[in-house]
């Protein structure tokens, strides 16, 4: 049997990195052992936000680096963005990342509740 494969949103990451907030016992166990995925957009977005302190950074960094395989965009992946865009009202950096998940046949874990209502050909969604 082939290993879940999940991609993580940029609100399912900060979810998990901030103190205090935990993932439900039937997450961790979708999660162990799954393929872990970020989009390259989902990176750019933690690390643009300016209210990092260099020490939480380098945590951030390490924690993506042990923890995900980072996704670039492929020609396949702006193809099925484009569809996205053009016949969802979904913004550009969250379309990117819903192609991602098609694209890698992952999961895509979110809080984000217009992600989660989106109904998309290939795309499977779950919540935090």
């Amino acid at each position: 049997m082939s290993k879940k494969r999940f991609v993580l949103d940029t609100n399912a990451v900060i979810f998990i990195t901030t103190k205090g907030n935990t993932i439900p016992i039937e997450l961790q166990n979708e999660l162990n052992g799954a393929e872990l995925f970020i989009s390259i957009i989902t990176e750019i977005e933690l690390f643009a936000r300016p209210s990092v302190p260099p020490d939480e950074e380098e945590k951030l960094r390490a924690f993506i680096t042990n923890m995900f395989s980072v996704i670039d965009l492929t020609g396949d992946i702006k193809k099925e963005t484009i569809m996205i865009r053009r016949n969802t009202k979904i913004k550009l950096p969250d379309s990117i990342i819903v192609a991602s998940s098609i694209v890698n046949d992952a999961i895509l874990l979110t809080n984000d509740i217009h992600l989660l209502r989106l109904s998309w050909s290939g795309l499977n969604v779950m919540s935090m």
